[in-house]
């Protein structure tokens, strides 16, 4: 049965898929964040390159036909909103911060897609529950 085990976990282990993966440095996940020449960089699937973070949340925005309420600083009434319906928060200081219904509550784009914490805290989204 030991044998067996070892057996199968030599096997795994050199599993082309595995071995891809492990020797690949290009294969990145959607959201993944980089910083290149000190400005911070995202992996976009959408469009196979890395692209700056306005850019990933609007392709984002989009692809959940947004932003459904455009770019405003005042908030749509609670019983008007859908699910997944999106907007682009304006702070006072003219930061902007993508956020999305969900839950039944108004949250930043980068928390409902679990992002890196520097997405969650770029731009306006570091400030945009204070105002």
């Amino acid at each position: 049965m030991k044998k067996l085990l070892m057996a199968v976990i030599v096997a795994m282990l050199a599993s082309p898929a595995l071995l891809a993966v492990a020797e690949n440095d290009d294969v990145y996940g959607n959201g993944d964040v980089r910083e290149h020449n000190s400005q911070l960089q995202v992996w976009s699937e959408q469009r196979q390159r890395w692209v700056k973070p306005p850019l990933f949340f609007a392709d984002d925005l989009k692809s959940l036909n947004g932003p459904t309420y455009g770019r405003t600083s005042s908030y749509p009434p609670y019983a008007k909103v859908k699910e997944w319906e999106t907007l682009v928060d304006l702070l006072p200081d003219g930061r902007e911060c993508p956020m999305v219904f969900f839950h039944n509550r108004w949250r930043r784009l980068a928390d409902v897609r679990a992002l890196d914490d520097r997405l969650r805290n770029f731009g306006g989204c570091r400030d945009v529950f204070k105002y």
